[in-house]
């Protein structure tokens, strides 16, 4: 009996392990709660850092230059503004040059139009009529939302439409030229509008969600990962539109037989250089690419020197027949 006894208390009494049971299932339900707080507080985290990340993509600070339109006489701007078929009022420049042929120029993301006045400047003096327009909420321009390309294609399709109405514009030679998110946009448009005679894309990304993962924290101030994902999707219900979409490199071939000139840097750390192999790649006769050696991004202009606009001018003349 005492034997059973003893074995009986291995554990402890019946009342004892019942009371270890309630314990274990006590603190088993604190820890449930406790995981599903420390969830509820992650995903509470990452979204409110998410909507601020949305909210600097499609809201950018704005960008200033060391020039402004009064430092080049040499434009006679007329200040112009037109309807875009997204809804918005784009407001731009035209600029007369000693031809009716004229080039479309697209700023990049978080810029207005004054960024490309060194542009407008070496084109007009090489006989180009040139335009140039601040892209949506960017500038004077109306809208919203800045869309990586998904609705400013659209915008630069409608500046198409309206410098096809202008007298002093050649509706068949009609140029674009756009740097960065302008260089991707005029890709997007020039597939879309075959009135876009001949393409120089300046750095422009080959796909919207590769760029966003390499470059998310550059232009964003916020580490990529894990919240590029949810800004990215937040920033598309806000502003109503497919980011995923935006894939230049998907539609550059459709541009052929109208030529186009591809630029990127070599050292480029906000679009890597891939994005311009992919968008080159893809892209059918005629094509050229060149390599800017030692530039960054939106920095070929700069390091190339004079190189840089003989050979936009020269490609455009041949192209335009100027």
């Amino acid at each position: 009996m005492a034997g059973n006894g003893a074995r009986a208390t291995v554990g402890g009494t019946a009342p004892e392990r019942a009371a270890g049971r309630s314990r274990r299932r006590h603190w088993g339900r604190w820890l449930v709660v406790i995981a599903a707080i420390v969830l509820v507080v992650a995903v509470a985290i990452v979204g409110a850092v998410g909507w601020v990340a949305s909210e600097r993509a499609i809201h950018p600070a704005p960008n200033t230059y060391p020039w402004s339109l009064a430092d080049y006489p040499n434009l006679k701007a007329e200040p112009v503004t037109f309807r875009s078929s997204t809804g918005v009022t784009i407001a731009g420049r035209f600029i007369p040059g000693a031809s009716k042929a004229t080039i479309i120029l697209s700023h990049g993301y978080g810029d207005n139009q004054n960024q490309m006045l060194p542009w407008a400047d070496f084109l007009n003096r090489s006989g180009f009529s040139v335009f140039t327009y601040d892209m949506r909420a960017r500038g004077a321009s109306g809208g919203r939302d800045v869309t990586l390309g998904a609705l400013e294609q659209f915008d630069l399709v409608s500046a198409v439409e309206y410098l096809a109405t202008r007298p002093d514009v050649d509706p068949n030679r009609i140029g674009a030229l756009g740097v960065s998110l302008g260089g991707s946009t005029t890709i997007l448009a020039a597939a879309r509008d075959a009135r876009i005679k001949a393409v120089v894309d300046d750095c422009g990304f080959s796909d919207a969600p590769d760029v966003i993962s390499t470059s998310f924290e550059h232009f964003i101030g916020i580490p990529a990962w894990p919240f590029a994902p949810v800004a990215v999707r937040i920033a598309e219900w806000r502003a109503g539109v497919d980011v995923n979409g935006v894939r230049p490199m998907d539609v550059i071939g459709s541009i052929s037989p109208r030529p186009i000139f591809i630029i990127h840097g070599t050292v480029d750390q906000d679009v890597p250089p891939d994005n311009g192999v992919r968008n080159y790649d893809a892209a059918r006769q005629p094509k050229q690419i060149w390599w800017v050696a030692g530039a960054g991004h939106n920095q070929s202009r700069e390091v190339a020197g004079a190189a840089y606009g003989q050979r936009i001018n020269a490609f455009f003349h041949q192209a335009l027949g100027v």
